[in-house]
């Protein structure tokens, strides 16, 4: 292979590393940054191809730190040093890699980056100022020359076979625009081939940098009123730990496509201004490539205007429980006869507690857990419905999830002090202008007039922020919950429907 650059010996590769290494190994081993991460999921994780992910395999990194075989990110572990986590071919101790020679093109490529740019239209060649040897003694205060000679070589190396091809099998090397990393170039070829896979049928898996460019996309799709809750990112997002989420373009449209063990499945419709007959047709032949049982392949939660217009088409409709849309000022008023019960359980509960509703910090994470562990005891009685049970289980990862991630994925939340102990928490987001959705909605059962109490000066604060609109999703198919929310007097059901090939 030709060589890159004229470096200094110690910078000179091993016989068996197809890049020169930038950093020397004597930096590396007295480092403290890389190969460490703050969160188990991290993005920053390394992305290893399939013969990368064997190579690794056979130097003894066990094969369940790879849940994609076929190419993918590592899978992290507890680092047993420290409170963050690390790759498991990382040793904290002493500081070294087990599997170094053969390490992935990934970490080959540090201090460079290679990832989109802020307009996720370019793949773009960029380095790391986090670097230690960069911001060192060795380093400047931007790139120097012999950097930038280093980033060039590499670039051509990147641009051309086997390099480009490598790019096309394995899309997810290139990581999201990253705002803390220095673009140097552009890198038109990689980008080509980036694009190629993601039109053969390549799914990018769904990252909170995709936030933006969800929102965007279901911003122009339907109207405000028309919106259900599943078209909010956190919505999806925060289930990652019970559905692998992915997406793609189809034409002008932003698909999402979720994973399950009997399948492939949209949880929401094509996003865009335009859905077109091939967009519909072209995202179901994806699902039912992967979607080996009868019935899986479907678009939920498809407002019913679009689902009417789908059935002219051909497309077979099935409707679903509505989501409840309530005056955000109305709810914090609880004014009138209509709401003289809620009224009163609320006005019943300050008359014998101290009770204030805070937004939701850190500090209160560990009594948050707490609480919801002891009302999941409380709704799992015995004789409890099978069904309701099922999605008490199921919604364990959700506000394991809601309580690390709200601020990623944009949602607000507040706790509920009673007597100075928290015994409630609610979490909401913006869904569209002027509509504000609730989420999640934890409040001690043992609490009479907590949950009133709650919604009601939830519906405040949205108010306050200039929502005009509160949506609180469906019932989940409980008619209990069901009843509970008509008594609220929704001012509209948003009428939803499931789509299916005809």
């Amino acid at each position: 292979m030709t060589s890159l650059v004229v470096i200094p010996p110690m910078l000179q590769p091993s016989r068996s590393a197809p890049l020169a290494q930038y950093v020397p190994s004597r930096a590396c081993l007295s480092c403290d940054v890389c190969c460490r991460f703050p969160e188990a999921d991290s993005f920053l994780r390394p992305y290893f191809s399939a013969e990368e992910v064997r190579e690794a395999i056979a130097r003894g990194v066990p094969a369940e730190a790879f849940p994609a075989p076929e190419g993918g990110q590592i899978g992290l572990v507890p680092n047993p040093a420290g409170d963050d986590y690390v790759c498991p071919a990382f040793d904290p101790t002493t500081r070294r890699c087990s599997i170094y020679e053969e390490r992935p093109l990934d970490c080959r490529l540090y201090p460079l980056a290679v990832m989109w740019d802020a307009a996720h239209e370019q793949v773009v060649l960029g380095w790391d100022p986090k670097c230690p040897f960069l911001t060192g003694p060795h380093g400047t205060d931007g790139p120097s020359d012999e950097l930038l000679r280093y980033a060039s070589d590499v670039a051509a190396e990147l641009e051309r076979e086997p390099r480009a091809s490598g790019f096309e099998r394995n899309p997810g090397l290139v990581t999201r625009f990253q705002e803390d990393v220095a673009v140097l170039r552009a890198l038109p070829e990689v980008t080509a081939r980036v694009r190629a896979a993601e039109q053969a049928g390549w799914n990018a898996p769904l990252t909170p940098g995709d936030r933006a460019r969800f929102e965007a996309a279901a911003l122009a799709a339907v109207a405000p009123e028309e919106c259900p809750s599943a078209w909010a990112f956190a919505n999806h997002y925060l289930w990652r730990d019970l559905l692998s989420y992915s997406w793609r373009r189809i034409g002008p449209s932003f698909c999402l496509f979720a994973d399950s063990v009997d399948g492939r499945f949209m949880p929401v419709p094509p996003l865009g201004a335009t859905v077109g007959r091939d967009v519909l047709e072209s995202a179901f032949a994806h699902m039912r490539a992967r979607s080996p049982g009868r019935g899986v392949a479907r678009i939920e939660n498809v407002p019913r205007p679009l689902a009417e217009a789908w059935s002219r088409a051909g497309f077979r409709v099935v409707p679903r429980d509505p989501e409840y849309l309530y005056r955000a000022e109305e709810i914090a008023a609880l004014k009138g006869d209509r709401y003289k019960s809620q009224r009163a359980a609320c006005n019943k509960l300050l008359r014998h507690h101290r009770v204030v509703l805070d937004p939701f910090e850190n500090a209160y994470l560990a009594d948050c857990r707490r609480l919801y562990r002891e009302w999941r005891e409380q709704k799992q009685q015995p004789g409890s419905d099978a069904w309701a049970s099922s999605l008490l289980e199921d919604s364990e990862a959700y506000h394991r999830r809601l309580l690390t991630d709200a601020e990623t994925v944009g949602l607000t939340g507040w706790v509920a002090h009673v007597d100075g102990r928290i015994r409630g928490y609610t979490f909401g987001a913006a869904l569209m202008p002027g509509v504000w959705c609730i989420v999640a909605e934890i409040a001690d059962r043992a609490v009479p007039g907590l949950a009133d109490w709650m919604f009601r000066e939830g519906a405040r604060r949205a108010a306050e922020r200039g929502f005009d609109v509160v949506n609180t999703m469906d019932a989940t198919g409980l008619p209990s919950l069901a009843r509970s929310k008509q008594s609220y007097r929704p001012i509209q059901l948003v009428q939803l429907c499931t789509v299916y090939e005809s």
